[in-house]
This record gives structure tokens, sequence and C-alpha cells, in this order.
């Protein structure tokens, strides 16, 4: 029989072990965010970093923020948020992205714990900046939430009844590359036409500024000396002052974003997206509301909730570190 100061001093251990750390690290194509992460809130200020070239070089640099952020926490395990899509049972990247040549691969869970000793859970960025999400605001309950990370591409995460959906072959998700024209209009990074991303992401706003630019002269408007690569920011200023081909820049972007998210709502049916990424600030709540009640069902555009992130960039950070945190409960 378990004695009760034995039963008090376990007790005491888990308390313990639950206001332990994990470390998140979010790791995209040109930047590594991380931090400390305890109940769904970052430790401090995150810390962040370019991201080298290599997969050997993208490792040593893994381990040094690692054992850099054991100098001042112990650690209960470590999170990672990479693009690519990833079996996370093993912790590989089994599909690499463009923003990380010769990622795919890469066995990181099994060479990270050696190196250090801890406990790592590695999953998909989105997946993991749509579970931070999920968790921080409270929404386990809902039946289904997707999350849309509008960045330089575009990335998603499906959340159903507090866990997250990940497919049959860890790709689920990977909602940049649903398909909105058939014309072969433009070349998605990852080989295919017409991709989402190709025009609701970042990159596709300057896709589409730069062909409603083209042929314009600064005497209609002063973006056309912006050409070949008119920045986001600038034309949806220019918009907001009442430029009327920048107005039409945005107001087709709009129409490029709702396209996926139309597609998203009749397919999954969710209780609301939640959009975030360095574009979210861009969108026009209001006017993307109107978009998709018009061209959903009833029933589904007008139960439908679309709001921008609490979480801003330390989503993924949050996510990673949350589920290694809760995996570590269920194991």
């Amino acid at each position: 029989m378990t004695s009760a100061k034995g039963a008090e001093s376990q007790n005491l251990d888990q308390i313990l072990k639950d206001k332990m750390p994990a470390l998140g690290i979010d790791l995209g194509g040109t930047k590594i965010g991380c931090a400390p992460v305890c109940d769904f809130k970052v430790v401090g200020e995150p810390k962040k970093l370019p991201t080298p070239k290599g997969a050997d070089k993208i490792i040593d640099t893994l381990v040094g923020l690692i054992e850099e952020a054991r100098r001042d926490h112990i650690l209960r395990g470590v999170g990672i948020a990479t693009a690519g899509i990833v079996d996370t049972n093993t912790g590989e990247v089994i599909g690499s992205t463009g923003n990380l040549p010769g990622w795919a691969g890469t066995p990181i869970k099994k060479v990270i714990e050696s190196r250090t000793g801890l406990p790592v859970h590695v999953d998909n960025d989105a997946n993991a900046a749509a579970y931070g999400e999920v968790k921080t605001l409270g929404l386990t309950d809902k039946t289904c939430v997707v999350a849309v990370t509008l960045g330089t591409g575009i990335g998603g995460g499906i959340i159903m009844k507090g866990e997250l959906y990940r497919g049959a072959h860890f790709a689920a998700g990977e909602i940049g590359h649903l398909r909105v024209n058939l014309n072969n209009h433009r070349l998605c990074t990852c080989g295919l036409f017409d991709c989402w991303e190709a025009y609701g992401s970042g990159r596709g706003f300057r896709a589409t500024a730069k062909e409603l630019l083209t042929n314009v002269t600064v005497d209609q408007t002063p973006l056309a000396a912006l050409l070949p690569d008119p920045p986001v920011d600038q034309v949806c200023s220019a918009a907001s002052q009442g430029d009327i081909i920048a107005k039409r820049i945005v107001e087709t972007w709009h129409q490029h974003v709702c396209a996926g998210i139309v597609t998203l709502a009749h397919t999954l049916d969710p209780d609301c997206f939640i959009i975030s990424g360095g574009m979210a600030k861009f969108v026009d709540y209001e006017l993307l509301k109107e978009l998709v009640i018009d061209k959903c069902l009833p029933r589904v555009g007008e139960r439908l909730d679309i709001h921008q992130s609490t979480l801003g960039d330390v989503a993924g950070i949050i996510g990673a570190a949350q589920i290694a945190l809760d995996h570590l409960v269920l194991n």
C-alpha cells in the first residue's frame, strides 16, 4: 500500500511537473521563433533568429536553442512546429516545403532526443498554430474549428472536438493547395497550377497587384511605379486613401481568400475560422464575411464565424509546446 506520506510526495511531484514548461519552437522557411510555454502562455520574450540553410545546420541551431533555454528553465519537453508534412508518430518530415530545401526525410525527433535527452514532439506548423489557438481560446468543445494561416503561403489546421485531424497520410490541412481556378493561370510553389495559395497568400496578393497594374501609368496611380513587386502594405494603404486601382486589387484578393474559405465551409461545416499569419492584418473581416455569406449555402454561411487570431506570431510556439505537454500527459 502507498502511505499517505508517499501519496502526498507523488502529488507534489505531479504539481511540480505540471508547472514545468515545454520549449515551443516554430521553424519556418525564413525564421525560427522559440520560447518556454506554460499554462498556454509564453514565458518571457520569444527568441527569434534566421533559419540557416541545410538540414544539419537547422538541427544544430535547434539543439543550441534548447540548451540555451535549459540554462534558465527546467524543461519538461520540447515541441517543434515545422513547415512540411510530418509523421507525428516518428517525428520525421515526410513531405518538405519549397521554403526548406532538403528538409524532407529529416528524423527530427530521433536526432534531437538523442542529443538533448528530452522528449520531443514534432508537428506541422499550421497544425500547431491551430492547436494553440483552440486551446488558448477554450474552443475545445466546438465540433470543428479551421485555422487558416495567411502568410507568404497558406497553411491550415483542422481541429475536431479539441483534437487535431491529421488525415490518413498526415497531410490534412494542406488547404493552400485547394484548386481555385481551372485555367492553369498561376503556378504554385508546390509545382501545381492555380492552388489557393497562388491567389490568397501574400505572394498571391502581389501577383494580383502586378497583373492589375500592368499597362497602368503613374498618372492613373502612383502604385505603377512600384512594379514589378508592389508591397502589400503600400497597396492597402493606397486603397484606404481611395486609390481606385488599389481598391480593386484589395477587393480581388478578398474574393480569392473567400474562394478557399467557401470550399472549406461547404466541406467541413465548421463552427468558425480563425485567420492568422502576416496577411491577417490586411483582411477586412466584415467584407470577407459578406462575401462568404453571398457564396455559401445559407445554413452554412450565416452561422459561420470568421475572426482574427488573438495569439499572432506566437500561435505556433504555444501550439507546439502544448501538444508536447499534452502528449507527455497521455503517455
